[in-house]
């Protein structure tokens, strides 16, 4: 029996209406809607730096990295070797403070190129007692995102979340033996064992941790042993304060590994309208400055040499740099001082 033509119009009708939503559903993926990571990576040119030791591979998902082929070499640094641990935030448990040296000489750079600033700041916490408890780095504040650099080459010993206190935490330790720690980052750019350069991005800063406000925490140690970071660096304007640096055992704070739990929470940290509009806490920061020697009433102050003195040294019990020990007493930083003489210090 043949249907009438209505009914079969009615048929066609109706099962092109069930189609469609299936067709609907249906979608093409193009390839502006792919993200980065899901693009074909393939090594596509290779950029020289100005370091001969770093090249950079450009891809072809548009994005890059650094390349060191040479770096492995350092594996033998006897730094890299010993009392190595990527799992725990210290990592010389088997060395206490009456153990090390009296002094350690601390050859920081040959060159300027050798330094960056971790990040460019006023330091408004500084290294110092916190009621019952130490400080055991600087607070700098900084926006959420900020890059942090590595100070000099090095390799990174550890890099994860901390649940101590530190939030994302990145250290990284030096050819010398110094460590340098930073703290509250909001992500990380290095893994454990990856051997870093001066100025390279390590990470971004952050409120991750025991924070109240975006800022860095950095700490400057020797063997897990805490010393002041401002030793070393001048971070407001972004300098390093010597090439050798005399380290004294007085230096190290007795108690930095007492805990590992980060105490930043016995002070009110924010970071004033015109230096960070950004900030999201509105609490009033505290900043210690650390006592001023009194001025000499006596006109020329003068130093005899003894053991173990040296100008770095002296620099800093005087509160004094270097180059102005050298200019008063007409010597260069490599005169060897001799037992008895007299220096004029200021």
């Amino acid at each position: 029996m043949k249907l009438p033509k209505l009914i079969i119009f009615i048929l066609v009708l109706t099962g092109i209406a069930n189609i469609a939503p299936a067709q609907k559903k249906r979608t093409v993926t193009t390839i502006s809607q792919l993200k980065i990571e899901d693009l074909p990576r393939r090594p596509m040119d290779t950029i020289p730096t100005a370091d001969p030791e770093t090249k950079v591979i450009i891809f072809s998902n548009n994005t890059w990295e650094f390349y060191r082929p040479d770096m492995s070499r350092l594996d033998d640094v006897q730094a890299y070797k010993s009392n190595w641990d990527t799992a725990t935030i210290f990592s010389y448990r088997n060395i206490e403070l009456t153990d090390m040296p009296q002094v350690v000489e601390l050859r920081l750079i040959d060159s300027i190129s050798q330094f960056c600033v971790p990040i460019h700041g006023k330091v408004f916490s500084k290294y110092g007692p916190r009621k019952r408890r130490s400080h055991n780095g600087v607070d700098i504040p900084l926006k959420t995102g900020e890059p942090i650099m590595a100070s000099f080459d090095g390799k990174v010993r550890y890099a994860k979340y901390n649940s101590g206190g530190y939030g994302y935490l990145v250290i990284v330790r030096h050819p010398n033996g110094l460590e340098t720690w930073h703290a509250h980052l909001s992500k990380l750019n290095v893994q454990p064992n990856d051997y870093v350069k001066t100025g390279q991005v390590i990470g971004y800063g952050g409120n991750t941790g025991r924070s109240r406000g975006p800022h860095l925490h950095f700490e400057t140690r020797y063997q897990d042993q805490s010393f002041d970071p401002e030793f070393l660096f001048d971070f407001e304007n972004a300098q390093l304060k010597y090439q050798t640096f005399a380290l004294e055992r007085s230096y190290f704070n007795i108690n930095s590994r007492a805990s590992e739990i980060l105490e930043e929470d016995d002070y009110d940290f924010d970071i004033p309208g015109d230096l960070l509009a950004e900030a999201d806490d509105s609490t009033a920061i505290r900043v210690i400055e650390k006592p001023k020697p009194a001025p000499s009433t006596t006109g020329a102050v003068y130093h005899t040499i003894t053991s173990g003195d040296m100008l770095g040294k002296l620099a800093i019990r005087y509160g004094v740099s270097v180059d102005q020990i050298c200019r008063l007493n007409n010597i260069t930083r490599t005169t060897t001082l001799n037992l008895g003489k007299k220096l004029r210090i200021k």
